[in-house]
């Protein structure tokens, strides 16, 4: 339990830097994604090699911009929220601070980004996905999402975006848990404001 608590302690603070943060334009963003489990590692599924299993996840967020590194990069905190059905039934809520790379050379054409966060994740339910052999399933594990977004060329700023995500839970190699974690293949639609 302990590890929950620090877990609701790491919101309240990413939430409390949201009020401190002067305005920018269209700092806020809500998604919608859906997705399918891989039962492959994050580097194999980076390189295309996937192997879907029945078991899926449905998630909702809401983001903001934090402040900008340079240019080129910002920094962002996430919350989610994400229900999984087929091979397994639960809630689970996320929460992450995100780099995103703005810059690449074909922007005037397809505004594109890259993104990956690192926060905590913690599943209503021990995720019988994530049981491994001398593994077992767990609660809480470190969420982390890489992302690769698309939107209309910057000259039209729209603020409508889709993006491919892998949204993976993981013990972060034995530093928060033994447990296998799970990697989901998704696609979704965010809307800045």
């Amino acid at each position: 339990m302990p590890f929950f608590r620090k877990t609701v302690f790491l919101m309240m603070i990413f939430f409390l830097c949201l009020s401190k943060v002067r305005s920018a334009e269209r700092p806020w963003g809500i998604c919608v994604y859906g997705g399918q489990w891989s039962n492959n590692r994050i580097g194999e599924i980076l390189s295309f090699q996937t192997n879907f299993e029945k078991s899926y996840v449905w998630a909702a967020s809401v983001s903001r911009k934090v402040m900008s590194l340079s240019d080129f990069l910002d920094v962002e905190v996430e919350f989610n929220s994400a229900f999984h059905s087929g091979l397994q039934s639960h809630m689970e809520i996320n929460a992450a601070c995100v780099l995103r790379w703005q810059k690449f050379p074909w922007n005037h054409l397809v505004k594109t980004s890259l993104a990956y966060g690192l926060g905590p994740s913690v599943a209503f339910q021990r995720p019988p996905i994530e049981d491994r052999e001398r593994r077992g399933p767990t609660f809480c594990l470190v969420f982390m999402p890489v992302e690769l977004t698309f939107g209309m060329p910057e000259t039209c700023r729209s603020p409508w975006e889709i993006f491919l995500r892998i949204h993976h839970r993981s013990g972060a190699y034995g530093v928060v848990s033994d447990s296998g974690g799970s990697n989901f293949i998704t696609a979704g639609v965010r809307y800045r404001f």
